[in-house]
């Protein structure tokens, strides 16, 4: 097992493409944390689906907006065997709201889920993240192209690309850490089902025709190898940079 002792978050694990990372970063040998907002439900369904499996996994709540969630999922975490090694920043919040109808509230809580959390809990792991180890934070192809009434949303994905180039510099001799960014493009999730206006969903309809791979929405499964790759060992020399799974979209 490629990932064996090794320790893992990944934040908004309850579902989705978290919910896919956990199990394959588990099925590779790593022991993971999820974490979820609301839904205790789904967290446990993937923590037991692991178990079932031979892995080890634990779930925690943690509310992304609260200044205290970092702390509450690193100790999680350290119940384990008291080490960090991977990150996966993946728990994600999308507003919709074209620039006029956007407020404060809007902003702040895509911002604060999107930007501010996943910062604060790579810096509160940071003591006892292990040489060797991995960061990858879960972008949008959004964050290079313009999605109309997602501009908060948008600019936080972007924000992940910058935080990968940063962190790169700045903890790879220090702390032998790697962090890279994956940009998926539209994946059929639920958050994408419910969260996302059928305005939206019908505009994206051109979208999903030039994607160069195949003309159609992207799957968990595209996207789950990608991450769980640059986890390994084997990913060591793969550092600062962006992965766009989109299915060639951004070529066309």
């Amino acid at each position: 097992m490629s990932l064996a002792g090794k320790i893992a978050i990944v934040t908004g694990g309850s579902r989705g493409i978290g919910a896919g990372i956990a199990k394959e970063l588990a099925k590779r040998g790593a022991k993971v944390l999820i974490t979820y907002v609301a839904n205790a439900a789904k967290a446990d369904a993937v923590v037991e689906g692991i178990k079932a499996d031979g892995g080890e996994a634990l779930a925690v709540k943690a509310d992304c907006t609260d200044k205290a969630a970092p702390k509450v999922v690193v100790d999680a975490a350290l119940k384990f065997d008291g080490g960090i090694d991977i990150i996966i920043n993946n728990a994600g919040a999308g507003d919709e709201a074209y620039l006029q109808d956007a407020t404060y509230e809007h902003f702040e809580k895509v911002v604060n889920t999107n930007m501010r959390f996943p910062l604060f809990l790579v810096q509160a792991a940071l003591p006892y993240l292990r040489r060797g180890g991995r960061i990858v934070s879960i972008g949008s192809v959004c964050g290079r192209e313009g999605w109309p009434k997602n501009s908060v949303y948008c600019a936080t994905k972007a924000a992940l690309e910058a935080y990968a180039r940063v962190w790169a510099v700045e903890l790879g001799h220090k702390y032998g850490v790697t962090v890279n960014n994956v940009n998926p493009g539209p994946v059929a999730t639920d958050m994408w089902e419910m969260d996302t206006t059928a305005e939206t969903h019908e505009a994206m309809s051109d979208y999903f025709k030039k994607t160069t791979s195949e003309p159609r929405v992207g799957y968990v499964e595209d996207i789950v190898p990608i991450v769980a790759f640059l986890c390994e060992e084997s990913a060591r020399w793969v550092n600062g940079s962006t992965t766009c799974a989109n299915g060639g979209a951004l070529t066309v």
